[in-house]
């Protein structure tokens, strides 16, 4: 792997935790600063080491998903193996049973933490942070995933998840590599095995895909997420967004949103559903939020339909704008609109 530097690059040599004295908390702190780069999904962290009654145990990272999953991620600074799978399914079986009471009060108790606080805000509200990240149709707790996180997989995890999705629990491989230069800087790369990638050294027999998404994802955003007058709109508006040179996408292989972004990070998502398409438009100034607002209702007439978070997660922007199949699409007005937002990355690239 190279580090490239304008004309200049820098070989990288692979390394791991061990050698660079870092361990698991280490990593820990590495997701839950960035959850959606590493494990290559967006999550609301809910507690770091949380306890496990008659485990002896904690969990390493919990999470809640935008459709209001609860998320159970298990780390090893080495090797997935042993009894990692048994011991992320005992933890899942726990949190299982978790009401939303329950869960509020795991929430509260993670603001008390130097690291809760510094996510969310020491004063922040369960009820609205949940709202302002979960979708609209989101179920709290309705099921549970897993994530497994290691530098190297042995063959027979990767066999015991592939059978825990056949059964329908959302489960995850994500293995990470370590880097460093000849400055000793630290990088680190992700990639997730199971599902998406080198799942054919698992596959124990011929199975259905659990996740159609990441099967086909333009089909079961155009097909399966809308109904029949909602594809149109959705294309319109991947067309559009793809129209704008900062943006890289579309990538269709999240199950509830079309992802567009800006050097790896999500900017511009498209949230499918039967009889809408939600914009959501993340991280850019905002000078004059009334000009803002006027200029984002244009694109749908109807002020009820927009929506913006100045606040989102701490300190970030989130504009959130509802279409409809009825409305005449302006195509250049959303392009323009886009840029415009985005405008410092777009300014950069001329």
């Amino acid at each position: 792997m190279l580090r490239i530097e304008g004309q200049e690059t820098t070989e990288l040599i692979a390394t791991e935790l061990s050698t660079e004295q870092l361990n698991e908390d280490d990593l820990r702190e590495w997701v839950i600063d960035n959850p959606a780069e590493i494990l290559g999904d967006e999550l609301l962290i809910i507690g770091r080491e949380v306890g496990v009654a008659n485990l002896g145990d904690g969990i390493d990272i919990l999470a809640i998903d935008s459709a209001g999953n609860v998320v159970v991620v298990e780390l090893k600074r080495g090797a997935l193996r042993r009894s990692v799978d048994f011991q992320a399914l005992k933890y899942v079986s726990y949190v299982s049973r978790w009401s939303y009471d329950d869960i509020k009060q795991q929430f509260e108790m993670f603001l008390q933490s130097e690291w809760g606080a510094t996510l969310h805000g020491e004063d922040a509200s369960f009820a609205e942070t949940l709202e302002a990240f979960c979708d609209d149709d989101y179920e709290l707790n309705g099921t549970q995933r897993i994530f497994l996180v290691g530098s190297k997989v042995r063959e027979r995890i990767g066999s015991v998840v592939l059978w825990l999705r056949e059964q329908g629990i959302d489960t995850s491989i994500v293995q990470f590599s370590i880097f460093k230069d000849r400055s000793d800087n630290l990088y680190l790369d992700s990639k997730t095995l199971v599902p998406t990638s080198d799942l054919e050294k698992f596959e124990t027999g011929d199975s259905p895909s659990d996740n159609p998404w990441k099967v086909n994802g333009k089909r079961w955003h155009l097909e399966e997420r809308t109904n029949e007058n909602t594809p149109a709109l959705v294309q319109q508006l991947v067309d559009a967004m793809t129209d704008i040179p900062v943006l890289d996408g579309p990538s269709w292989t999240q199950k509830i949103y079309i992802a567009f972004r800006v050097d790896g990070t999500n900017r511009v998502l498209l949230r499918t559903r039967a009889n809408s398409v939600q914009v959501d438009v993340r991280d850019f100034p905002v000078e004059d939020e009334d000009d803002l607002l006027t200029t984002a209702t244009a694109l749908v007439d109807d002020r009820e339909r927009v929506r913006l978070d100045t606040e989102f997660q701490g300190n970030r922007t989130r504009l959130q704008i509802k279409c409809i199949p009825d409305n005449e699409f302006d195509h250049k007005g959303w392009v323009d609109f886009i840029k415009h937002l985005l405008r410092k990355e777009r300014e950069g690239t001329n």
